[in-house]
Order: C-alpha cells, then structure tokens, then sequence
C-alpha cells in the first residue's frame, strides 16, 4: 500500500491551533528544547535572550536539517519568538541560509475587547489559508469540526491523566510528562487510545507518597526539571507550561464557527510569555490548595515571568507554602546549591502536608 507523505508543518512554540494543520493535511512538528549545542545559531543569536527551543531550531535552519520542511510558522507568543521569525527572514534575505521553507508569523493576541477577538479570528483564518496552500487542501467547516473533536477527546484522555496526579497522586511528573506532552504531535486517535490505556492501568497503582510540587514561571518542555525536584522524595503534580497541564485544558467549543472556536481557545489558553498576569495568577491561585511547595524556573533568558516573581513568592509567604527559584538553565544539570534549595523545601513541604492532612 503506498503512503503518501504528509506536509510537516514545524511550529516553534504550542499555541498555534495543530487542529487546523492536520484539517489541511499537514503533519504538525513542534520545536523543542535540548541539551545539545548550538554552535552554528550562537554565532548569530545574543546570549540570554533565546530560550533554548528557539536556539535549537536557528540551529536546525542554519545547519540545513529543516529541508524535510514544508512551512515554519513562529507564534508570536514572546517577544523571543517575534524576533526569531525576523532574524530567520533577515538570515534568508543576508544569504546566511540559503534554502530554508517559508516563514510564517502566527499574530495571535492574548489580550481582552471585540476588536483584539475580531483581529485573532482573521489571523487564524490567514493560518489556514495560508497551510492549506502548502496541502492544496482547503478544509471545510465539517473538517474543522471533525478535528476538533478529536483533539477534545485526546484532551478528555489527558484529563483522566491530571486526576491521577491530584490530592494523592499515583503517578510521578517524571512518568507522566511525556505522556501529556505527546498530545502536541501524535494523530489523536492513537494519543486518545495510548493514554486512556495508560490511565486504566495507573489508576490501579497504589498512591504515591511526598509533598505534591506545582512548577511554574519559564516553560518546560522535558521532565529533566521533573526528575530533579523528584530525586528529593517530592512529585510534581502540576506544571503551568503548555506540554504538562496546559495540554489538557477545556474543551474546544463550538458554537458556530470553527475557526472563531478556535482563536477563543488558544487566546485564553495559551501558556507563555503573552499569557495575562491576572490569568496566570489565577491558574496558580486555582492549584494552591492541592500543593505544598512550588518551584519557579526563571533562568537567564526569562524576560517575563521575573517581573510576576515577587507577587508570587508574597503569595507563597501569606499562605505559608515553600518555594524554591531556580536560575539555571533548565536544560543543564542542577548546581549543588540548587539541590540543596530543594531537599530543604521538600523537607518544610513534608511538615506542611503532615500539618495538613496528618
């Protein structure tokens, strides 16, 4: 049987609608972060501005392993994000890269009005115009829907999956991570299967011990961090970042319009830079009470969350819950002192949760 090779669509950060790629008939990729050097974009990149997902794909365009690649599309979702979508249209214009797939801005907004609704439900309909020349397959409404239920029902599995982690939990984030994180790349169908059978089989687990851990401030997209906090006797049972938690938030509703669904959704859950301060206060607000320490990543490349970091850490302290603030990059083994930051929170977590529940 012959098997015809979908477009791959790379998208450099996971707020941009992926059901709109596969209704077109793309296959979506999404950038990632690693611990391998970027040698070839750290010649042309300022240090400490680029997270390491937006190094590690320059790295991937200026060394030519983007060819397989039928369309890059950058979220404006950080200002890191915006100024790589220019420098990687400048690279090609300077002759720096000579073959790379055409760039696109995604200019979806996260802010509040009419308007700001009316100018993200144009851009998202420029999205799917503008992948469905890539396919030359225009999608309908009905294909809209259709995906859409699907990736409600990957998100439905997901959910399962958060329950799990809640009150006492049955599954470390170590465990768990990856499997939440997949929802941004694999065909829903199999995501749905793959994590329901694993959410039957976790459910009959016996509950995990240790303070439950809420990770916050600079997203993640692997569960090193997870690892890290976990090799204290903790377990992360939630984490504010787009490949953990935010994957599995509400479902996409459609009332009429798909696509206008659709720009609903990711404004108001999309977890990132753009995200509103009062928004992101109010998902930690809503996570506190099923949590005994919180550690919040800000490493040298942040240039937002520090800003929120002192409302935050007074929160913590009002409500008497332990935090530790790790400035490291996360993809890089912990230093010494930030281990010992966290046994010492893990260890005024236990007293916490003891007090709280016996």
């Amino acid at each position: 049987m012959l098997v015809v090779q979908k477009p791959i669509v790379l998208v450099s950060s996971p707020s941009v609608p992926i059901e709109i790629v596969r209704a077109v008939g793309c296959d979506p990729q999404l950038g990632r972060g690693s611990c391998e050097p970027t040698p070839a974009a750290d010649a042309h990149l300022e240090p400490f501005i680029f997270p390491n997902r937006l190094r590690q794909l320059v790295e991937a365009a200026l060394t030519g392993r983007l060819a397989h690649v039928a369309r890059i599309v950058v979220p404006r979702t950080s200002d890191a994000d915006y100024k790589c979508f220019l420098y990687l249209r400048e690279f090609v214009r300077r002759g720096v890269i000579r073959a790379l797939p055409p760039v696109m801005l995604f200019d979806l907004l996260q802010s509040s009005g009419a308007e700001v609704r009316a100018y993200d439900v144009a851009r998202t309909r420029a999205l799917c115009d503008e992948l469905a020349s890539v396919s030359g397959r225009t999608p309908s409404d009905d294909d809209l829907r259709r995906e859409i239920e699907r990736a409600n029902a990957a998100r439905h599995a997901a959910r399962r999956l958060m329950a799990l982690r809640r009150s006492r939990p049955r599954i470390s984030g170590t465990e768990v991570f990856p499997l939440l994180a997949a929802f941004w790349e694999m065909e829903p169908d199999r995501y749905t299967a793959m994590v329901s059978e694993a959410a039957d089989a976790i459910a009959t687990r016996q509950r995990l011990g240790g303070p439950r851990v809420l990770l916050a401030g600079t997203p993640v997209d692997a569960p090193d961090i997870h690892h890290a906090i976990e090799s204290h006797g903790a377990i992360v049972t939630a984490e504010l970042v787009p490949w953990g938690t935010g994957a599995n938030g509400d479902d996409v509703r459609v009332d009429d319009d798909p696509l206008t669904a659709l720009a609903d959704w990711y404004r108001t859950n999309t977890i990132g830079a753009r995200t509103p301060v009062g928004t992101m206060r109010r998902w930690i607000d809503e996570r506190l009470e099923d949590t005994d320490a919180v550690v919040v990543l800000l490493p040298q490349d942040d240039a937002v969350f520090g800003w929120d970091y002192p409302a935050v850490r007074d929160r913590l302290a009002s409500l008497g819950i332990p935090h530790v603030c790790l400035r490291g990059d996360p993809y890089q083994p912990l230093t010494q002192s930030d281990h010992l930051q966290l046994e010492a929170m893990a260890a005024a977590a236990s007293r916490l949760q003891e007090a709280r529940h016996g």
